[in-house]
């Protein structure tokens, strides 16, 4: 028997139900395909046919289908008589599919300091790209709808692409997406939003979205430095530190920036994606057998000029009431660091200092404080909220005053510059 378990996703040319089910024992994913339009059976069956021989470790299998077909009385709305019906052909499919138990992957993206652990990201970015492979290079499949709510997670949190192919069941085998188009807008190619063009390339710029999110857990182009930096601070303070998680997160963000290029001739291929973490791995496997291991906290990365004992400012808030927050910058380096903050966002702060110089190993307190507000900031407001950090290497004899945004400005040519982000995190008190 079917039991309803999942949502309904609606578009307006067909309705696709997903129901959890039992065959021979076992748990399923049944998908109802329901449409006005006409099927080609022949194609559909030979098309259902190739789909159920796909068969790999990180992509949901087809178990089989049923069809059902009926006449149903619809009403005109063309000839405007309230009472002329037409007898429409309604064709329905039921795809069964195995069921994965953990649900899809946008229940689990969150930023690097929160969530699931960097080797578990790592290892579904690898199975993401094994399954992707597989597609397009064994079976000659474009996916057509990549995204996180198409990527299922298994007990192990081993990721199983779904949805693949299933476009091509419906009569308008053009539709380069499957389901609900609004949703997985920030997944499509340009090309594709440009002129509705579809390849395996533009399944790779769906895949570097999706390893952006992975390893930051927002869509936005990533600052590997602030990445990194974030990874780093995570790490540090849960003492677990992975041994390769710095060239694995480098490798995935320079992967990702790749498959983003708006040129589809630019993007790697799936093929070179995977060649590319085969080669960091096994030079990984060669160092290991050095025998590198990490021992103590990770130390600041060659380019980090100041550590900072908080990547987030949190803000327990209450009305009308100053909330202070105290940040600790440390001069790691043996030169004279200079920064100025710049608050980005729309809630009113007093930062003291807002910019100094730093002596060589040298630590400095800034005092950031929410200045009173009469209402709770809406929950949107607080998302945008950050601060931006600009610091550089200066010569001796500087004071405050001679802290100019040239002299701070990586693009100005400046090599030993650094830019960070201090996120904002406003924490409603809690009333027992």
């Amino acid at each position: 028997m079917i039991s309803d378990k999942l949502a309904v996703v609606d578009s307006e040319s067909f309705t696709r139900q997903v129901k959890q089910g039992d065959l021979q024992n076992r748990s399923v994913a049944v998908k109802r395909i329901l449409s006005c339009h006409t099927f080609n059976d022949e194609a559909f069956n030979r098309e259902i046919t190739f789909l159920i021989s796909v068969k790999h470790k990180n992509i949901v299998r087809l178990l089989g289908y049923c069809a059902n077909t009926e006449n149903k009385a619809m009403k005109h709305s063309e000839s405007g008589e309230p009472w002329k019906y037409v007898f429409a052909e309604m064709r329905e499919r039921l795809l069964c599919f195995e069921y994965i138990k953990n649900g899809s992957l946008d229940r689990y993206l969150t930023d690097e300091l929160r969530g699931l652990e960097w080797h578990t990201r790592y290892q579904i970015i690898r199975g993401i790209c094994d399954g992707l492979v597989y597609l397009h290079t064994e079976k000659g499949i474009v996916h057509r709808d990549m995204k996180p709510e198409n990527i299922l997670l298994d007990d192990l949190m081993i990721p199983k692409i779904t949805d693949f192919g299933i476009s091509k069941l419906l009569d308008g085998a053009t539709h380069a997406v499957t389901s609900d188009p609004t949703g997985s807008r920030g997944y499509c190619a340009p090309e594709f939003i440009a002129r509705g063009e579809v390849s395996t390339r533009s399944d790779i710029y769906s895949l570097g979205v999706i390893i952006t999110e992975l390893v930051t857990g927002c869509k936005d182009e990533p600052h590997i430095q602030n990445v990194l930096r974030r990874w780093r601070y995570r790490w540090n303070e849960s003492a677990n530190y992975p041994p390769f998680g710095y060239q694995q997160v480098s490798k995935c963000i320079e992967i990702a920036l790749k498959c983003l290029s708006d040129s589809p001739k630019k993007r790697p291929k799936i093929s070179d994606i995977v060649s590319m973490l085969n080669t960091m791995e096994s030079t990984k496997e060669h160092i290991t057998n050095v025998g590198n291991s990490p021992a103590g906290q990770i130390s600041a990365y060659p380019w980090e000029l100041l550590e900072f004992d908080l990547l987030e400012l949190n803000f327990p808030f209450e009305i009308n009431k100053k909330i202070p927050c105290s940040l600790q910058l440390t001069n790691v380096t043996d030169d004279y660091v200079a920064f100025d903050i710049e608050m980005m966002g729309i809630l009113r702060y007093c930062i003291e200092p807002e910019k100094r110089v730093v002596p060589p190993r040298s630590k400095c307190n800034v005092m950031v404080t929410l200045q009173p507000h009469e209402r709770v900031p809406h929950a949107m407001v607080c998302k945008d909220e950050l601060f931006i950090l600009r610091c550089a290497a200066v010569s001796e004899g500087l004071t405050a005053e001679d802290i100019s945004e040239d002299m701070l400005n990586k693009k100005s040519g400046k090599e030993e510059a650094d830019k960070v982000t201090l996120k904002v995190v406003i924490l409603p008190i809690t009333v027992d």
